[in-house]
This record gives C-alpha cells, sequence and structure tokens, in this order.
C-alpha cells in the first residue's frame, strides 16, 4: 500500500496570501577560550574511585533559536527549531567526538540539549574540563520519579465513584465545558512519565493512536527508548505513575461514570521518559526529541506536524541540573507548552527540583481540598530568585485512572501538574489566538489564578513561592481569554469508485492554526473554533 498527499488552499475567511517561511541560518557565538567546564561533585567522586564511567559533556555553545521567535505556523516552528538543533550539534560536537575517538571512548550524541553521553575515565575528565568548548560535566544519573502517596483506604471506593471529581471541579474545569461548550477540542498533549495503559476505558476514545474503527496505529503517538519495556509495540505502564497523570488530563469513561480528566475533548500521545519507575539523562533527552518530532516505531520519519500543543513532565530531580534546560529551551520556541511539577520535597523554603526550577518552565504545586499548600509541595524560590512554583492546584487524594483498568487516589506534585496541563488545553482550544503563545498564555493562567497570601518562603501576597501566582482557575483564564470571530470547518469523504464512506482520512490544517483530525465511519470530520484565514488543507489515507 502508499500513501499519497495532496494539498488544496482552502479561504475560511476573508482572502490573504500564504507565506512558507524558510528555516533561517544559525547563528551563534564561539566559545570563551579562559573558561573551563563545571566539573559536579558527584562526577568526581567516581571518576576518582573507578576504571570508566558514565558522564554527560555539555557543551558552551547551544543554538540560537530566536529566529522561531518570527514565525507564526506551528508546523514551520517546529521544523525550524529541530532543524537549528540538530544542525548545531552536528558542527559544534564534530571536533569533539573525534577527538574523543581518538581516545577510545565511547559516545552518544543529542541534539535537543547540545550534549554527549561519554563512558571514560579520570583523565578523560580532568582533560574535557580543560576544552573551551564545555560548558558541564555531570554524572550520569538515574533518579526515581517523584514518589507518591497512595490513599489505600479510598482506593476500594474508586469503582463506585461517578459524576466530575472535586478536583475538576475545584479548578473550574466543567464549567469552561458546560458555559463555553469547550473541552479540548483540537488540542494534543503528551505526557513524558512511565507511560500510559492506553487502552484503559477512561483513556482510549482520546489516544491519538486509535483509528476511527476501534483498531489502533501506534506510529507516531507513542514511543520508548527501552526496546524491552513494554511486552508489545503498543503503549504499556510497568509502574501506574503515567496513566494517573494522564486520565487527570483526559479521563472519561464512555458512559461517564468515571470523570476524572480536565479536558476530556483532547488527543494523548505518550513517551516513556522514565521507565520502570527510573529516570535518566539518555531516556528523558530522547523522548524530549521524539516529542519535538513523533517518528514512527522504528524512530524513523520525524513529522514534526504531529507535536504534540502541551507536555505534560510529573518528574523532576532535586536541586538544579543544567541539562534539561536546552530542552524545555526548544519546546518553547517551537510553540509548545512545557508544564512540570515544582516536588515534593516540602515545606522547606527553597527545594523546586529541576526543570521546573528553570525560569522557562511552568511549575505547579500542589493543594489538598481545602485549598490549602500540601506540606510535601516543593517552595521557591527557582532560578534567579524567581517565585516557584508558578501556580498550584489539587495534587492531595486525587482520583485517577491506573494500570489494568483501575482507578486509584494518589497525592504528590505529579498529581498537580496534569491539572494545568489540561487547563491549557482548554484555553488553547476555546481561543486559539494564544496557541502557542507561551508568554501570553503564561499570563493568562497567573492573571486569573487565585490569590493566597503566604510570604513565609518570600515573594509577595498575589505572587510567593508557596502557592506561585495562587490557586489555578481554569474558568476564570477562559473567560478572560480573546474568543471571538471564529469559525467552523466541516464535511464529508466518500470514494469516488463506490460512493462509501472513507473513515480514517487524516485530514491537517495549517496556517493561521495547526489542527488534525481523522474522519470517522460516516466519513465525517469537523474543526471548530478556527481562526480566520487561509490554510493548506492535507489529507492522508493509506491506498489513496
Amino acid at each position: 500500500m502508499s500513501m499519497r498527499r495532496w494539498c488544496v488552499r482552502l479561504v475560511a475567511a476573508a482572502s490573504g496570501l500564504l507565506l512558507v517561511l524558510s528555516p533561517s541560518a544559525v547563528a551563534v557565538a564561539g566559545p570563551d577560550r579562559e573558561a573551563t567546564a563545571v566539573v559536579d561533585a558527584l562526577l568526581s567522586g567516581r571518576s576518582d574511585n573507578a576504571g570508566e564511567t558514565v558522564f554527560w559533556v555539555v557543551l558552551r555553545a547551544q543554538a540560537d533559536l530566536s529566529g522561531a521567535t518570527r514565525l507564526r505556523d506551528r508546523v514551520v516552528k517546529a521544523t525550524h527549531v529541530r532543524r537549528a538543533l540538530m544542525a548545531h550539534a552536528e558542527g559544534s560536537q564534530a571536533g569533539l567526538r573525534r577527538w574523543l575517538a581518538e581516545r577510545g571512548a565511547e559516545t552518544e550524541s543529542f541534539w535537543i540539549t547540545n550534549a554527549l553521553r561519554v563512558t571514560g575515565d579520570a583523565a578523560l575528565v580532568e582533560e574535557l574540563a580543560t576544552r573551551s568548548d564545555v560548558s558541564h560535566l555531570l554524572a550520569d544519573r538515574r533518579f526515581a520519579l517523584p514518589r507518591v502517596a497512595e490513599e489505600t483506604a479510598r482506593s476500594a471506593e474508586a469503582a463506585s465513584v461517578a459524576a466530575v471529581q472535586w478536583n475538576v471541579s475545584r479548578v473550574g474545569a466543567d464549567r469552561v465545558w458546560n458555559q463555553f461548550g469547550v473541552r479540548g477540542e483540537g488540542i494534543v498533549v503528551a505526557g513524558i512519565d512511565s507511560g500510559v495503559q492506553y487502552d484503559h476505558p477512561a483513556l482510549v476514545n482520546s489516544y491519538r493512536g486509535r483509528r476511527a474503527n476501534g483498531t489502533f496505529d501506534h506510529n507516531y503517538n507513542w514511543y520508548t527508548p527501552v526496546s524491552f519495556y513494554c511486552p508489545t509495540a503498543a503503549p504499556c505502564d510497568q509502574y501506574e505513575h503515567g496513566t494517573h497523570t494522564m486520565g487527570t488530563v483526559v479521563g472519561r469513561d464512555a458512559d461517564g461514570a468515571h470523570h476524572t480528566g480536565v479536558a476530556p475533548g483532547v488527543k494523548w500521545i505518550a513517551a516513556a521518559g522514565c521507565p520502570f519507575r527510573y529516570c535518566s539523562p539518555q531516556t528523558l533527552l530522547s523522548a524530549g526529541q521524539w516529542a519535538l518530532a513523533p517518528t514512527d516505531l522504528n524512530g524513523q520519519n520525524p513529522r514534526p506536524d504531529l507535536a504534540p500543543d502541551v507536555i505534560n513532565n510529573s518528574w523532576g530531580e532535586n536541586g538544579f541540573n543544567a541539562l534539561w534546560q536546552p530542552m524545555v529551551t526548544s519546546w518553547v520556541n517551537a510553540g509548545i507548552f512545557p508544564v512540570f511539577s515544582n516536588g515534593n520535597s516540602g515545606p522547606a523554603c527553597g527545594t523546586p527540583g529541576s526543570p521546573g526550577y528553570y525560569s522557562q518552565s511552568y511549575s505547579v504545586g500542589s493543594l489538598d481540598s481545602n485549598d490549602l499548600v500540601s506540606d510535601f509541595s516543593s517552595r521557591g524560590p527557582g532560578e534567579n530568585g524567581d517565585v516557584k512554583p508558578d501556580v498550584t492546584a489539587p495534587g492531595r487524594d486525587v482520583l485517577s485512572t491506573l494500570p489494568g483498568g483501575q482507578y486509584g487516589h494518589r497525592s504528590g506534585t505529579s498529581m498537580a501538574a496534569p491539572h494545568v496541563t489540561g487547563s491549557v488545553a482548554l484555553l488553547w482550544s476555546a481561543a486559539p489566538a494564544l496557541d502557542g503563545d507561551i508568554a501570553a498564555t503564561k499570563a493568562a493562567l497567573d492573571d486569573a489564578a487565585i490569590d493566597v497570601n503566604d510570604v513565609t518562603c518570600g515573594g509577595s501576597a498575589d505572587n510567593n513561592n508557596v502557592y506561585g501566582e495562587g490557586r489555578l482557575d481554569a474558568y476564570a483564564a477562559v473567560s478572560a481569554a480573546p474568543r471571538a470571530n471564529l469559525g467552523v470547518l466541516h464535511g464529508q469523504f466518500s470514494s469516488t469508485a463506490t460512493a462509501q464512506p472513507l473513515n480514517d482520512v487524516v485530514i491537517t490544517l495549517d496556517g493561521p492554526l495547526h489542527r488534525v483530525s481523522v474522519s470517522g465511519m460516516d466519513g465525517g470530520y469537523k474543526f471548530d473554533r478556527l481562526l480566520p484565514g487561509t490554510y493548506t488543507y492535507t489529507l492522508e489515507k493509506w491506498g489513496y
């Protein structure tokens, strides 16, 4: 079977010019010749006491992605960012890779953070530390997904729980559904976590890999950097963490008996950045690269046009680690909203984890059902003294999905972050003018948050290091967002040979917005809330 594509120009409103932008050249300043690399203490101890060890070499020169800010189209932005990152890594790493090869060192190259994973001894570490093109030398750390509290006394009740959960209602998500008719339609969310039980009754209908006829295509929708993690090529979750967090974003079973998700109208994809409960730089950076341009199950044929709109990251490590920062920067420049849990090291001040610690990350602290900050929720400040968390959301005693088609209550900032992920999906679905505008979306969430005065860790009454900007309010954010002058596009596909409806036609719109849909069993499709403008309309179906 072959796949063919064709494009037609669709004028949704007032006519206009379709401008195709090519990726611009990347200009990067050279390294400081007087600089020496920062070597972390853990690596020094390992390399002194052993023969060879695995460590990370972060190059000083990172790609200049500023050209992406001039681009509006999401696919063009993601393509530009990916090409710039790969070209810069190829050029800037070439000399270092040759140098390492001459010394017999094993290396693995990454481009989303301009870094190499290296196997070598103490002498090699010492030599690398004197190179002017090296910024950091870091130990290869494996860290666990955040430990969550299991509410065992409540889990037995999960099967009888119905309707909208308290935490979903507390952020105003159900008010958005009922008053604005928005449930996150048109938005794609990715989870970088322990994986997801894709066929859970509350998740399966939102999985982007589910076809209209009930079969599945996991290409571009699932990634695991560890080939033996799942028993088949289908998504799995060997720990439960990722299934629980995704259920808080999208969870809703067919009959509505369990409604755990903030944005049940979104489509989700997932990467197992933390397989077997543990996270590592190798697995997380691989997942981060995949999210920027999802690939098929063989890791080939990347598609920036299938990148997610929002990424939920309910993971992090204690303290500051520079390794993740370029990855978060690349997502932001591609118009992907980065949501992170702030950490479970509270109530002490100065305890955010990385990457939630970064200024560019939108990090989330935890609240209980009384709207009080959880004792375990990490407090700021963060990078450069910035207030962290950015906002707080329900994170204690949260009911969501678990592997095996089950439900259970869990607690942690891991449970809080998906509320923001779902809220961004609601906001971008309702107000597509904000889609891909990270700064404006942060401002909308910040302005809508309900202030809580707690300056015990610094800050002000309306923005402090305990509650951040305040308690998340998705309803207020959507209410204040620009929602006027939107259009609808719908139609139906059929075979010219048989006149029968054609299901599973993939329809991609590119223009003022990037949207993807799939025709149903009746051949029908519909795009709601489109910005006026000129769109390129691309159709794909195997065999046509």
